[in-house]
């Protein structure tokens, strides 16, 4: 998987991206990790069903409105809720899932939304565990869904980590099995590194599950 590690508005932001091994150079996964104006940062992952070109093109138009609409001001369940009208507008039918979160620096609240997503998970000096979910159907259902919002304040340390299906699922186990086999060993990894290292070793310890699925992982901690 390849990897990148950048620094937002005050929160350190790393991520491993693959690609399909039969997909070619591109896939349906996408990640955003945007300085919004005013100091907040738009946090989000998707997963768009199906590989290749077609699912990538999709992915692309997604990111694009999911960027625009964070860059306006828009909460993270308006963003979803117009990515999902956008979709269900489309001839044919094509789903994809998200999580993002407005992160807010100053008091370190991460107010977040999901369209049918697997949760996000919060590392701390206590272990591993996933955030309480909002409900969210998929993108592309119901043009009529709602996406509501919550909000949790991260306390100095946490980690978070959001991810797709391809980084936990695999053939041989269930996908929830899947999320806690990744949250017991990002735990074990990031409780004997320093602060400043938590991040990196989260990375670099999850596994890669499907390698026939587009895997994205994306930590994130504020510094």
């Amino acid at each position: 998987m390849n990897g990148l590690r950048e620094q937002v508005n005050g929160v350190r932001v790393g991520v491993r991206y693959a690609v399909a091994r039969h997909s070619g150079p591109v896939g349906g996964d996408w990640y955003l990790s945007t300085p919004l104006p005013g100091g907040d940062v738009m946090l989000a992952v998707g997963d768009v069903m199906g590989h290749g070109r077609p699912a990538a093109a999709t992915m692309l138009r997604l990111r694009a409105a999911m960027t625009r609409l964070a860059l306006a001001g828009d909460e993270p369940g308006a963003i979803l809720a117009a990515l999902n009208r956008m979709l269900c507008r489309r001839p044919s039918t094509v789903l994809a899932t998200a999580v993002c979160g407005r992160f807010h620096p100053a008091d370190h609240s991460l107010t977040w939304a999901r369209a049918g997503h697997l949760p996000i998970l919060r590392a701390t000096t206590a272990g591993v565990s996933a955030l309480a979910q909002p409900f969210g159907m998929a993108l592309g259902v119901d043009p009529a869904a709602p996406y509501p919002t919550t909000c949790v304040v991260l306390d100095p340390g946490d980690l978070l980590l959001m991810f797709t299906d391809g980084v936990v699922e695999r053939r041989d186990r269930a996908i929830d099995q899947g999320v806690q086999g990744l949250a017991d060993e990002v735990g074990v990894a990031v409780r004997g590194s320093a602060p400043g290292e938590r991040l990196r070793t989260a990375l670099d310890c999850a596994p890669r599950g499907n390698p026939d699925d587009d895997a994205c992982l994306l930590a994130a901690e504020p510094v």
